[in-house]
């Protein structure tokens, strides 16, 4: 097992092409941390780079205490698993598995034990002897993770390794990554654009956007105290509501700022001992999707979104809008998050008056 630490890495393409400009980021020693972001925002080719197949522009890279900045990708004690599998269509899946441990001339009576010790774990005993095209898409990702295991790594890397499986099967080779990495303690980066993916396995999260990183914490904290607006949208379904502060022609109602909520936090009756925001909206659509209705509602100028359990709302109905005043999220008006419990407070109360303000206007 290994930290991985990465020190104002650079990563430039050419002289107007640099995708990655100042990046530090810690992986702790044993975690499950999952770099994710939208299409573009660097973390595939961060993977790469700690992988070795990327080459560093500047910065140092280090895996435990090694400097591994210029080292080959063979040296450095890490096993990747691929968005297509990369298996050998001729070989059978014992002779996948067993391909590196040949080429590092391995012992046979310690290939095979590996082999069989590997198969086991991922539940492809009986499978050994089969082609790649005769397995299911799960069986096949799991032949990709067995072969990366038998190198006994330091740290596993996977690319969106669960992109090219149905939704069905995705959500059981989740349980089976996160019961893998339980089983073997050992370092695992995962890259995704799928934020359910990040959520559900991860212990710790890296939201990147741009060749930056947005935030690094555990799944609650990213959820729960986002630190700007695009993580506050970025993570999850619906994303959280954010409105841009409509201030008038009163001095101390012209700053600009935003507020979210999330859309299951919202309420349609008010509990009498908490302070609430109101909001008069109208329903534009409504989703039923089994246990939970998604509707959304137009307020002002701005499309609300709410999750809720309740299916009796129709389309063009006018509805009033609760949320809790500790429900609300502030943010400045360079979109970063807002957290003094007296600014807080303040923006609270002139939103509400702005609020005021509007309705009497219309």
């Amino acid at each position: 097992m290994a930290n991985i630490t990465l020190e104002n890495i650079k990563k430039s393409y050419s002289s107007k092409n640099t995708v990655i400009e100042n990046l530090n980021l810690q992986i702790e020693d044993g975690s499950f941390t999952v770099l994710v972001g939208p299409s573009g925002c660097g973390k595939s080719t961060t993977l790469r780079m700690i992988a070795g197949l990327e080459d560093i522009t500047s910065g140092s890279l280090f895996i435990g205490e090694d400097n591994v900045t210029n080292v080959d990708a063979s040296k450095r004690g890490i096993s990747m698993v691929f968005q297509n599998y990369a298996l050998y269509p001729h070989m059978s899946v014992r002779e996948n598995i067993e391909f590196g441990l040949k080429n590092n001339k391995v012992k046979k009576e310690d290939r095979d034990r590996l082999i069989n010790e590997v198969a086991s774990t991922v539940g492809l005993d009986e499978y050994l002897s089969r082609k790649p095209s005769d397995l299911s898409g799960g069986q096949r990702q799991r032949v990709a993770l067995a072969r990366a295991m038998v190198k006994v790594p330091k740290v596993f890397l996977m690319d969106e390794p669960l992109s090219n499986l149905d939704a069905k099967l995705r959500n059981q080779m989740r349980s089976e990554l996160i019961q893998l990495h339980n089983k073997l303690k050992t370092t695992f980066v995962y890259v995704t654009h799928d934020q359910v993916e990040a959520m559900s396995m991860a212990d710790k999260i890296v939201i990147m956007n741009k060749g930056e990183i947005m935030q690094q914490d555990s799944p609650k904290q990213i959820y729960t105290n986002p630190k700007n607006v695009f993580v506050a949208q970025f993570i999850g379904n619906p994303a959280m509501n954010i409105i841009k502060f409509a201030g008038n022609c009163e001095s101390d109602l012209s700053e600009k700022f935003s507020y979210g909520f999330r859309p299951e936090k919202v309420r349609f009756e008010q509990n009498k001992n908490s302070e609430v925001l109101k909001l008069a909206g109208k329903v534009v659509t409504r989703e039923i999707l089994g246990s939970e209705v998604i509707y959304s509602v137009l307020v002002g100028n701005d499309r609300i979104m709410i999750k809720i359990e309740d299916d009796k709302y129709i389309v063009n109905q006018n509805i009033e809008l609760i949320i809790n005043k500790d429900d609300i999220y502030y943010f400045d008006n360079k979109d970063e998050r807002l957290t003094d419990e007296l600014e807080t407070h303040k923006l609270f109360l002139k939103i509400q008056r702005g609020v005021r303000i509007n309705e009497k206007a219309i």
